[in-house]
């Protein structure tokens, strides 16, 4: 087991990407702090479907274990405490996961400030508030990884045809989110923290499932863990400052 005995949290936990990541990293032996906004229930029929109650029991049985918390993101001060507790409460955080994101299809000149703003609060204000938080914990141990998960959004493509989804605020979002890793990157690197930007590609989940003709890879521990338990092992002497994808897992990155 690669990560047994290192605590993890992980944002956006209850379905698709981030569950898978949830129990990849479980698998490897973490204790993973699974954060949603969606706590779920287990009746007669089994955990509620797309809930942290759905990750918890898929995860049952694994080398770790996941502990369910229910938290909005985009809610400071739910993030601070549900970050301060898990560092208190198990003396120390090795890896934070920034997964939770909103992600909607808007005609470019259709989009209010509102909901600009509130993809933005999402996508790059909490993670800059989890950066914030994790990293007190990590410093003080003099080590940790952080792992913000992007998109291919984030970078310029090219307009062409049926190829450019209406996805303005959260392009810019992740753009934003790339940055900020390169910032905490360098920051954070003499204090043996890394800090990289994760790109999974098209998963087939929920979110994505305006993508025609393009079902994605499966949202599964075993398609999408690998290159994350790897990044989960960083530090500031190791990869840092990077923006990876995760197809190339293995050829450009990742063969040390």
């Amino acid at each position: 087991m690669q990560l047994e005995g290192k605590v993890a949290i992980v944002t956006g936990a209850s379905s698709g990407i981030g569950r898978a990541y949830a129990l990849a990293l479980a698998g490897e032996g973490a204790t993973v702090v699974a954060l949603a906004r969606t706590l779920g229930t287990i009746g007669e029929r089994g955990p509620q479907p797309d809930s942290l109650a759905e990750t918890v029991e898929a995860g049952r049985g694994l080398p770790g274990k996941i502990l369910a918390q229910a938290c909005d993101v985009a809610e400071e001060d739910q993030l601070v405490s549900v970050i301060d507790a898990a560092g208190t409460n198990f003396g120390r955080i090795d890896l934070l996961v920034n997964n939770a994101a909103v992600m909607r299809m808007h005609e470019t000149w259709d989009v209010s400030a509102e909901e600009f703003d509130r993809v933005m609060r999402t996508n790059v204000r909490a993670p800059f508030v989890a950066i914030r938080q994790a990293a007190q914990f990590m410093m003080r141990q003099r080590s940790g990884s952080i792992v913000n998960i992007t998109a291919r959004a984030g970078n310029f493509i090219e307009r062409t045809d049926g190829a450019h989804p209406d996805l303005l605020p959260y392009g810019v979002s992740k753009g934003a989110l790339n940055r900020l890793s390169h910032w905490f990157a360098e920051e954070l690197k003499p204090h043996g923290i890394a800090v990289n930007a994760l790109s999974p590609g098209v998963v087939a989940t929920g979110q994505n499932r305006f993508v025609a003709n393009f079902p994605g890879k499966e949202a599964s521990p075993e398609v999408l863990g690998p290159a994350l338990v790897w990044l989960a092992q960083q530090g500031g002497d190791g990869l840092t400052g990077q923006v990876l994808h995760t197809d190339e897992f293995g050829t450009s990155w990742g063969t040390m």
